[in-house]
């Protein structure tokens, strides 16, 4: 199997660039970067630039871009499912906000970092490596795999 593709979205593709982390796709976003910073990120770091923007669209080398059609976030993220084949990696969820990397911590380290009810009720945890968010699996899992699980069957 190849690897991946990495990914950076224009400020147009908030949304989705979180879903794409969220399925564990190095997905950049930073809604302040200019269309030269996100030119010159794609082009030294083999990226492939998701956007909406026609003219940034074309400024781009061939390949180095995909103008997403889409309009809603759900219906873009099934488009670059579709387009990229993405359905074929499985891969460890990234940060919603920042892209870092996620490893399992000690339930006892962020004792005081969770609420109470959480710290209770939960056992396994997981931070971003990058900007120290914790994570857990609260009661929107669910709905997320879900939600996921319909995206695959649509573009698989």
């Amino acid at each position: 199997m190849s690897s991946p593709p990495l990914f950076a979205a224009d400020v147009m593709l908030g949304r989705t660039a979180r879903w794409l982390r969220m399925l564990g796709f190095d997905t950049f976003y930073d809604n302040r970067a200019g269309d030269d910073a996100l030119k010159k990120l794609c082009l030294e770091e083999n990226r492939v630039l998701l956007t909406k923007d026609v003219a940034l669209h074309k400024a781009m080398p061939a390949g180095g871009s995909r103008l997403v059609e889409a309009v809603y976030p759900r219906q873009q993220l099934e488009e670059i499912i579709s387009v990229f084949h993405l359905e074929q990696f499985t891969l460890p969820p990234r940060c919603s906000l920042c892209n870092g990397e996620l490893a399992a911590i000690e339930k006892e380290l962020i004792r005081d970092l969770v609420p109470p009810y959480v710290f209770r009720t939960q056992s396994s945890f997981q931070r971003c490596q990058s900007c120290q968010k914790i994570y857990w699996q609260g009661t929107h899992l669910g709905k997320i795999s879900k939600f996921f699980e319909n995206i695959r069957k649509v573009s698989g």
